[in-house]
């Protein structure tokens, strides 16, 4: 079916496209792509050896390790099962470190810069304003912490990038394979969030908005043509969502315990809100307060209301998408808001925007820099962070850890008793998984009801800040007969079997 009655075939795309890329740009390689995504990425790297020699350890990798550890150790991939998302995981699996989510995070934020800089390649600003935008964006706090410490939303961010400008590429060039390209981005960028879904609803809806390859008046337009322009930016992840939710139903049966199983890994991390009051206008607050965060991203709302005012609905629509993922009752970290923000703000800039404009944003640039450097950001997480970082403090908890974790490695194999659904952490601190006995183990229940029989050590929470925390649930207040408290540090507890 042809997009447009009478027409030329999309196949034949106009002769102006660069070889490589998206765009009419200088044509540029593979390995020129990615030596200046590496370049761009070493301040990223250099800050995830930091933040390691500090001691820090961000909530999300932790899970990571902890996970791939027992999987990988036991030669057993299916421990990672239908833990959602799975490309993290595997990607940690590569190269069993602590270091390896931060590195792969690194990378992909230096991609992602290295794109927004081709964009604004084409605006008529001067080189200064380039390099200031993109240094604005990249050196907040939300941004660094994104690019070190959290895997999952950096290469989602990266993978909404290409995909966005693969969808120009389509919409605005007529070429093809820039549509299906688009698709196949938010289909894998499913596989790392699940607000991929939300996204590509958003994409496929809003390119007939963005379609202006043909110069047809939308009268002349027909439903059919518009339709398949959906079809192909959306049916990937689509597809995606539906095929994860039919393997879940034939080997879990339920389709969607991805989305809602309490015993997945990264659960919390989607579950857990920041918002201190529910409902629509508290939520509605939340987000518009996070926009305030991100003034490049109102700027660019007055130039496509100008420039392009039928594709207002679709630049609206990442702040849209958010604040229903929150109605939602799911959690859209404050840090990856304003990183969405602000890629879709440069992102957006046209290429025909007037030099006048330059110094517009070059002010919102510094503005947007000092703002993310004085406000204060809920995140609990983000700020310990930032004092490791800045204040080169090393965390008292972080210090209790890593001792809990070099006495713990030297216990023998499945000889402690622990739900890595609290002690994640101390998992990933060990390095090793083998001297746990874990909820993936079929001993585990056994255990749970009788440890003298199974395990000569205990590890509890004396304060369970987990619900699903069987053996704190059950031992935090006193250990099992048999057993005697052997060590503390910090909020956790170790017992160790009489005999």
């Amino acid at each position: 079916m042809a997009l447009v009655e009478n027409s030329a075939p999309l196949i034949n795309p106009p002769r102006h496209r660069s070889k490589v890329g998206f765009s009419s740009a200088p044509t540029l390689s593979l390995w020129h792509h990615l030596l200046f995504s590496l370049l761009l990425a070493l301040p990223f790297l250099g800050l995830s050896l930091l933040a390691a020699e500090m001691g820090f350890l961000s909530n999300q990798h932790a899970h990571l390790i902890a996970k791939v550890l027992q999987a990988v150790e036991y030669r057993r991939l299916e421990l990672i099962g239908f833990t959602y998302p799975p490309l993290p995981f595997l990607l940690t699996a590569l190269w069993l470190h602590p270091l390896t989510p931060s590195i792969f995070a690194s990378l992909a934020g230096g991609a992602v810069a290295w794109l927004l800089l081709r964009h604004l390649y084409h605006t008529s600003f001067s080189n200064i304003t380039k390099i200031v935008l993109i240094s604005a964006l990249a050196f907040t706090p939300a941004s660094l912490y994104l690019a070190t410490q959290s895997l999952t939303d950096m290469v989602t961010l990266l993978l909404f990038l290409l995909a966005w400008l693969a969808f120009l590429s389509f919409t605005r060039e007529g070429i093809t394979l820039g549509g299906f390209i688009s698709g196949l981005m938010l289909g894998l960028a499913f596989y790392f969030n699940a607000y991929a879904l939300f996204f590509s609803l958003v994409y496929a809806f809003a390119s007939p908005l963005f379609y202006s390859w043909q110069r047809l008046s939308p009268s002349e337009r027909k439903w059919q043509a518009d339709l398949t322009l959906v079809v192909v930016v959306g049916f990937p992840t689509w597809l995606a969502f539906l095929s994860w939710a039919y393997l879940n139903w034939i080997f879990t049966g339920d389709p969607w315990r991805f989305l809602t199983d309490p015993t997945a890994p990264l659960y919390t991390l989607f579950t857990s809100t920041t918002l201190t009051s529910a409902g629509f206008f508290p939520t509605l607050a939340y987000s518009l307060q996070e926009v305030t965060r991100a003034p490049i991203y109102l700027v660019s709302f007055v130039l496509v209301m100008a420039y392009a005012p039928r594709r207002l609905p679709a630049y609206c629509a990442p702040f849209a998408t958010i604040t229903a993922v929150r109605l939602f009752g799911w959690n859209y970290n404050e840090a990856m808001a304003i990183a969405t923000y602000s890629v879709v703000a440069v992102a957006a800039i046209p290429r025909r925007t007037g030099r006048g404009w330059e110094w517009v944003f070059f002010l919102m640039a510094i503005l947007h820099l000092l703002l993310n450097l004085n406000s204060p950001y809920q995140s609990e997480e983000l700020k310990v962070w930032e004092r490791v970082i800045i204040g080169q403090e090393r965390q008292t908890g972080d210090l209790l850890e890593i001792q809990a974790a070099e006495w713990l490695c030297q216990l023998p194999p499945q000889s402690i008793l622990a739900d890595d659904r609290a002690a994640y952490r101390l998992v990933a601190r060990c390095g090793d998984a083998t001297p746990f006995l874990l909820p993936a183990e079929s001993e585990f229940l056994m255990a749970l009801h009788a440890p003298a029989q199974f395990v000569s050590y205990i590890l509890v929470q004396r304060q369970p800040a987990e619900a699903l925390d069987q053996v704190s649930q059950r031992y935090a207040s006193s250990p099992p007969l048999g057993f005697r408290v052997a060590r503390l540090w910090d909020n956790w507890t170790l017992y160790e079997r009489a005999d």
